[in-house]
């Protein structure tokens, strides 16, 4: 546990939780919070100074609790009480999930959780209808959202019977996401969110092989499109369901290719899609932190909502540099501190993740669809970067360590393999 640092904000923490594999998210958060003098501490399952851990390395975490095997609750439950009796006369901490996996323990040990901690999570019922992507599709059908059309097949006749009356392509993804992010199923989609398929025959293929790992599967007509037709609403609506605080943006590229995290994002705002998404917020109840993704269809016009995450983005940094900082709003809503009043949000501001916006880069190329001259001239207006900043710079330069190490660890390998030594001529 890193001691605690001084902040100029006296109230209480924010306890921001992250599991393996949450450090976009995770950095985004404590750095949003810190930069407005809140005290952040940061409970994570990832080791201090890995790739999944640098949010442990910022200036702005007061404290990080290190919980191994993140899946455990009696562990973490028994580090949150620590950390709440801590708090003294301070108030409730701010508890921030910024993960499926920690949303999900949130919600599973809520009642136990509420009575100690702040929270800024939905509700378990809106939370269940959203991470459960089939669940999600008759839910959003049942409150007028519009979503493409969605099946959840019980068995291959079924999805026989479901290519027979709708039109390809079609995606294929995971009831719970979280399961594609565990291995066999890494390898078996390769990094992927969902998965497309544009004719019956690799529709009743790709199910076989996906169905005998992770037979909860979902399609979904694919709207048709680049990743550059994917916008996103990122809002915060408090205990009323009024919204205190909204931001739009569009990616631009995402990793994996087609199907993956937004590593190229421009901030845009665009009315009708702002205005449906509130309003459709509004009418279910919502509260919480909630993140639209949707696609523009160009066959009628209309944005398609493709899915609710009832969390902060992993790539918030972008808003709050847009003046949308939606982590501190939440935190002052929750602490009873006077709310902010709304502003508009700049325009034409873009963010970068550079390792995985590289490696879009590299598949677009290999595919003929992006030059390295046109890769360069994409990164003008890039003010964001996820891991670089002049402000925090120890994650980055860990990071950068981190990557030289292993890459003169892989090089050493390979030359000191037999018969690999070169001799002079």
């Amino acid at each position: 546990m890193r001691p605690a640092a001084s902040t100029g904000l006296q109230g209480p923490d924010a306890v921001v939780l992250s599991c393996l594999g949450g450090s976009q998210g995770d950095l985004g958060v404590v750095r949003t919070l810190g930069r407005e003098g809140v005290r952040v501490v940061l409970v994570a399952e990832g080791v201090s100074g890995g790739e999944d851990g640098l949010a442990a390395l910022s200036r702005y975490t007061a404290e990080h609790h290190r919980v191994p095997g993140f899946g455990h609750d009696k562990a973490v439950l028994e580090v949150l009480d620590r950390i709440a009796q801590a708090q003294g006369d301070r108030g409730r901490p701010v508890l921030i999930p910024t993960a499926d996996p920690d949303l999900d323990f949130v919600t599973r040990n809520r009642a136990r959780l509420e009575r100690h901690f702040a929270m800024v999570s939905p509700p378990a019922e809106l939370v269940g209808a959203c991470l459960d992507k089939a669940r999600f599709a008759g839910w959003a059908g049942v409150h007028g959202l519009p979503v493409p059309a969605t099946w959840r097949p019980d068995g291959l006749e079924e999805v026989r019977a479901i290519a027979q009356v709708s039109r390809f392509p079609l995606i294929i993804k995971p009831v719970y996401p979280p399961n594609w992010a565990r291995e066999p199923l890494v390898t078996l989609v390769g990094g992927l969110k969902a998965l497309t398929v544009h004719d019956a025959p690799s529709l009743e293929q790709t199910y076989r092989r996906i169905a005998a790992v992770d037979p909860h599967l979902v399609l979904q007509d694919f709207v048709p499109g680049r990743e550059d037709r994917l916008y996103s609403l990122h809002a915060y609506l408090d205990a009323h369901s009024r919204p205190l605080a909204w931001f739009c943006g569009r990616k631009l590229r995402t990793y994996p290719v087609d199907a993956g995290i937004g590593c190229l994002v421009e901030s845009v705002y665009i009315p009708e899609l702002v205005d449906e998404g509130l309003r459709a917020l509004q009418r279910v109840g919502w509260t919480g932190f909630a993140l639209m993704q949707f696609k523009h269809d160009p066959r009628d016009g209309r944005f398609k909502l493709l899915e609710i995450n009832p969390r902060t983005s992993s790539w918030n940094l972008l808003a709050a540099a847009c003046g949308i900082n939606l982590p501190f709003v939440a935190y002052r809503d929750v602490t009873g501190l006077p709310p902010r009043l709304p502003v508009v949000q700049r325009e034409g501001v873009r963010y970068l993740y550079l390792a995985n916006d590289w490696r879009a880069f590299l598949d677009h190329w290999r595919r003929g669809e992006l030059s390295p001259w046109q890769w360069l001239a994409s990164l003008r207006g890039v003010r964001v970067c996820q891991v670089l900043a002049a402000d925090d710079p120890m994650p980055f330069v860990h990071l950068v360590r981190a990557r030289m190490a292993r890459a003169g660890r892989a090089l050493a390998r390979t030359w000191g393999r037999p018969g690999q030594a070169r001799t002079r001529s």
